[in-house]
Protein backbone atom coordinates (compact mmCIF):
# COMPACT_ATOMS: atom_id res chain seq x y z
CA UNK A 1 0.00 0.00 0.00
CA UNK A 2 1.32 3.84 -0.99
CA UNK A 3 2.00 5.70 2.05
CA UNK A 4 0.98 9.32 0.64
CA UNK A 5 3.96 10.69 3.28
CA UNK A 6 7.40 9.11 2.85
CA UNK A 7 10.66 10.07 4.45
CA UNK A 8 13.78 9.38 1.89
CA UNK A 9 17.36 10.15 2.57
CA UNK A 10 19.48 11.01 0.23
CA UNK A 11 22.89 12.97 -0.04
CA UNK A 12 21.61 16.21 1.20
CA UNK A 13 19.22 14.84 3.83
CA UNK A 14 16.04 13.28 4.83
CA UNK A 15 12.94 14.55 2.21
CA UNK A 16 9.34 13.51 1.67
CA UNK A 17 7.46 12.22 -1.22
CA UNK A 18 3.71 13.08 -0.94
CA UNK A 19 1.39 12.07 -3.98
CA UNK A 20 -1.17 14.73 -4.84
CA UNK A 21 -3.20 13.48 -7.49
CA UNK A 22 -3.46 12.78 -11.20
CA UNK A 23 -4.63 14.02 -14.46
CA UNK A 24 -6.08 11.86 -17.36
CA UNK A 25 -4.71 12.36 -20.79
CA UNK A 26 -5.44 11.53 -24.13
CA UNK A 27 -4.90 7.81 -25.21
CA UNK A 28 -5.49 6.95 -22.22
CA UNK A 29 -2.22 8.59 -20.21
CA UNK A 30 -2.25 9.17 -16.57
CA UNK A 31 0.15 12.15 -15.27
CA UNK A 32 0.90 11.66 -11.64
CA UNK A 33 1.84 14.37 -9.18
CA UNK A 34 4.20 14.33 -6.35
CA UNK A 35 5.98 16.83 -4.51
CA UNK A 36 9.18 16.81 -2.62
CA UNK A 37 9.54 18.71 0.31
CA UNK A 38 12.65 18.81 3.08
CA UNK A 39 14.39 20.87 5.26
CA UNK A 40 16.13 23.55 3.70
CA UNK A 41 14.68 22.79 0.74
CA UNK A 42 12.16 24.59 -1.34
CA UNK A 43 8.81 22.50 -2.39
CA UNK A 44 9.17 20.46 -5.55
CA UNK A 45 6.86 19.26 -8.07
CA UNK A 46 7.16 15.77 -9.51
CA UNK A 47 5.51 14.36 -12.44
CA UNK A 48 5.42 11.06 -14.04
CA UNK A 49 3.45 9.83 -17.29
CA UNK A 50 2.26 6.68 -17.85
CA UNK A 51 1.55 5.90 -21.20
CA UNK A 52 -2.27 3.81 -21.41
CA UNK A 53 -0.75 1.51 -23.10
CA UNK A 54 0.71 -0.02 -19.62
CA UNK A 55 -3.31 0.19 -18.56
CA UNK A 56 -3.90 -2.57 -20.73
CA UNK A 57 -2.64 -6.09 -21.82
CA UNK A 58 -1.56 -9.35 -19.93
CA UNK A 59 0.86 -7.46 -17.63
CA UNK A 60 -1.41 -4.17 -17.33
CA UNK A 61 -0.98 -2.48 -14.02
CA UNK A 62 -4.45 -0.62 -12.00
CA UNK A 63 -5.15 2.61 -11.52
CA UNK A 64 -4.55 2.10 -8.11
CA UNK A 65 -1.16 0.46 -8.32
CA UNK A 66 0.57 3.33 -10.81
CA UNK A 67 0.50 5.60 -7.93
CA UNK A 68 2.50 3.29 -6.28
CA UNK A 69 4.72 2.46 -9.30
CA UNK A 70 5.13 6.30 -10.04
CA UNK A 71 6.50 6.51 -6.32
CA UNK A 72 8.97 4.38 -6.42
CA UNK A 73 10.17 5.91 -10.11
CA UNK A 74 10.18 9.21 -8.01
CA UNK A 75 12.30 8.04 -5.20
CA UNK A 76 15.08 6.12 -6.78
CA UNK A 77 15.64 9.06 -9.45
CA UNK A 78 15.32 11.11 -6.14
CA UNK A 79 17.83 9.07 -4.54
CA UNK A 80 20.23 8.99 -7.44
CA UNK A 81 20.92 12.88 -7.19
CA UNK A 82 18.71 14.62 -10.17
CA UNK A 83 19.80 17.97 -11.10
CA UNK A 84 18.59 20.81 -8.09
CA UNK A 85 16.97 23.20 -10.30
CA UNK A 86 15.85 21.44 -13.17
CA UNK A 87 12.27 20.25 -13.45
CA UNK A 88 11.62 16.73 -12.47
CA UNK A 89 9.59 15.08 -15.01
CA UNK A 90 9.67 11.22 -16.26
CA UNK A 91 7.96 8.62 -17.96
CA UNK A 92 7.47 5.29 -16.71
CA UNK A 93 8.66 2.94 -19.16
CA UNK A 94 7.98 -0.85 -19.40
CA UNK A 95 11.31 -2.09 -17.73
CA UNK A 96 10.53 0.72 -14.96
CA UNK A 97 6.95 -1.05 -13.94
CA UNK A 98 8.67 -4.05 -14.06
CA UNK A 99 11.20 -3.07 -11.78
CA UNK A 100 8.69 -1.10 -9.07
CA UNK A 101 5.84 -2.76 -9.24
CA UNK A 102 4.58 -4.28 -6.01
CA UNK A 103 4.91 -8.12 -5.82
CA UNK A 104 1.38 -9.81 -6.00
CA UNK A 105 0.74 -12.84 -3.47
CA UNK A 106 -0.22 -16.14 -4.80
CA UNK A 107 -4.01 -16.18 -6.06
CA UNK A 108 -4.24 -12.32 -6.58
CA UNK A 109 -3.62 -11.71 -9.63
CA UNK A 110 -5.57 -9.10 -12.48
CA UNK A 111 -8.31 -10.87 -13.84
CA UNK A 112 -8.54 -10.94 -17.26
CA UNK A 113 -11.53 -9.12 -19.19
CA UNK A 114 -13.88 -11.67 -21.35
Amino acid sequence: MLRSDTRCMNESGAYNIRYIGFESLAEAQRRLEYTITGKGMRARRVTVDIPGSAFSGPTRITFQESAAIGYEKVRREVAAGPAQNEPLAFVLTDADIEIYRPRRRAGTSVPKKA
